[in-house]
């Protein structure tokens, strides 16, 4: 009698354990679904941060070739404004000579 209640109480136990784990089973089920529901939320939001990045990438860029551009004409214009105040300098220094020259030749003709 004494191994039959032995052996009925190790079935008991055996059935509670089985029920333990059924419950677990379906635990970690739902803790799986749970975790794919996340990580299909948290690729979309990848998704959506790899196209916003990307669109960002394009206007820098943009905008990194109007400065460029920007950069290119400021260059441009420096050489050109130099170029004009050397050419600006020796008309200048032409223009007094000239000046000079024609004075000095009036000089000697009012002179002479």
């Amino acid at each position: 009698m004494e191994i039959e209640s032995l052996v009925a109480e190790h079935e008991t136990k055996l059935k509670q354990h089985d029920k333990e784990l059924a419950r677990l089973n379906d635990m970690s089920v739902v803790m799986q679904n749970s975790i794919n529901a996340g990580l299909a939320r948290v690729d979309e939001s990848n998704k959506f941060l790899r196209e916003q990045n990307r669109e960002q990438l394009k206007q820098n860029n943009e905008i990194f070739q109007i400065v460029v551009g920007i950069n290119e004409n400021k260059e441009n214009k420096e050489y050109e404004a130099k170029m004009m105040t050397r050419k600006n300098l020796w008309q200048a220094i032409f223009a007094v000579g000239g000046f000079l020259g024609g004075f000095i030749l009036a000089y000697f003709k009012v002179k002479f």
